[in-house]
């Protein structure tokens, strides 16, 4: 699901050209939610969106089975019920609008999740040492949108110290109409990709992805690899920068009509907060970011280490998250693995340094990766 992310950049980065072209039309595609009254913040808190401030996005990849996105009938067979969350990234466009930075939340954290309001005006019991993902199914357990991203929200700023200021939703449906509008994305493989859960058959080579071969190919993870969910993470990256670099290669922004039909399908397939879903805003913000290049991106993994079938943020997140907040490019402290780089090659603006062990993630993987629907319970479906 982390591919997704890629819908949401293609909105931001070509939005602005053609917002006013089809403003109407595309005003009425997005569908928002107003979470202000379920992030209980401070009347003086800081305003969102902030010109010549940096920006924290939450992308949430949801992987609810219901209408077009269940593929595999899992929800009409109630195999899967509720509210979920497959993939959750942390969206960081730098201040001076030169870079973005996007860092995967691995969704089996270890984390405390705080205690979210409802759309009824209770409020859930706060958590400890609870999987990350969640916190999107306690918020959500009405079936509201909002209240699932607010209580993620909410988990994610007491984890990591940072001002989230909005989120975006998107599904299995979203990424597939996303990757056709495209007109599919060109990936190289250097083995055969099986995977009999997704029904995924990739042979060796380089050859072309429609919709529904990248959405396999971003779910596939038993079979692959060592199976696990934080290896599934770093292929959904490469997807994520062969869907970016197969957006600046089609010469989009000098093709109106197919720019047309890229923006006009992915904002029918995303939810967003109520200020990000402002044409005004959205348009703002995609002319303040229209040079980033896929060369401007920095992608990588919450630094974690293991516990058991678990995993917990290992002392290098720490360093991750101020860097953030100081708004530190993240490539003078991390390598390409999301390592943390030896101290003597880090030039960070405010000095920091290695204070780890220079292993930046930990070395063994965590289990299956079952997803945790919030009541205590797995369940053992492929996302």
């Amino acid at each position: 699901m982390v591919p997704l992310l890629c819908a949401v950049l293609a909105v931001l980065l070509f939005l602005g050209s053609v917002v006013y072209f089809a403003y109407t039309r595309l005003d009425g595609n997005i569908q928002t939610k107003n979470i202000d009254i379920y992030l209980d913040r401070e009347e003086d808190e800081i305003e969102p969106y902030r010109p010549g401030e940096d920006i924290n996005i939450l992308i949430l990849g949801s992987d609810t089975r219901s209408g077009d996105s269940d593929i595999d009938g899992a929800g009409a067979s109630s195999e899967v019920v509720g509210m979920r969350s497959d993939t959750t990234m942390l969206a960081h466009i730098s201040a001076d609008r030169t870079r973005a930075e996007i860092i995967s939340i691995p969704r089996d954290t270890l984390v405390d999740i705080p205690s979210c309001r409802l759309p009824d005006g209770t409020w859930t019991e706060a958590r400890e040492s609870t999987i990350f993902n969640s916190a999107f199914s306690i918020g959500g357990q009405t079936d509201d949108v909002g209240a699932a991203a607010a209580c993620t929200i909410r988990t994610v700023e007491e984890l990591t110290g940072l001002y989230i200021d909005g989120f975006v939703v998107v599904d299995f449906a979203s990424f597939q109409q996303f990757v056709d509008a495209l007109g599919g994305v060109e990936m190289c493989f250097d083995e055969t990709i099986s995977d009999s859960t997704t029904a995924l058959d990739l042979q060796e080579g380089c050859q072309e992805l429609d919709g529904e071969k990248a959405l396999a190919f971003a779910r596939a993870r038993k079979g692959i690899g060592d199976g696990s969910d934080i290896g599934r993470m770093t292929r959904q990256q490469d997807l994520v920068l062969a869907i970016v670099e197969e957006a600046v290669n089609r010469n989009l922004m000098t093709n109106i009509p197919s720019l047309y039909r890229l923006v006009d399908a992915v904002s029918q397939s995303i939810v967003t907060d109520s200020e990000l879903g402002n044409m005004d805003t959205l348009a703002s913000l995609a002319n303040s970011i229209r040079n980033i290049s896929p060369e401007d991106m920095f992608l990588m993994t919450m630094p974690w280490d293991p516990a058991g079938a678990r995993v917990l943020p290992s002392a290098d997140a720490e360093i991750l998250w101020r860097a953030l907040e100081d708004d530190i490019p993240l490539n003078t402290l991390f390598d390409d693995d999301g390592k943390l780089l030896p101290e003597e090659t880090t030039t960070p603006e405010d000095g920091t340094g290695d204070t780890g062990d220079g292993t930046g993630t930990g070395g063994t993987e965590p289990g299956d990766g079952t997803v945790d629907d919030g009541t205590g319970t797995t369940n053992g479906v492929q996302p």
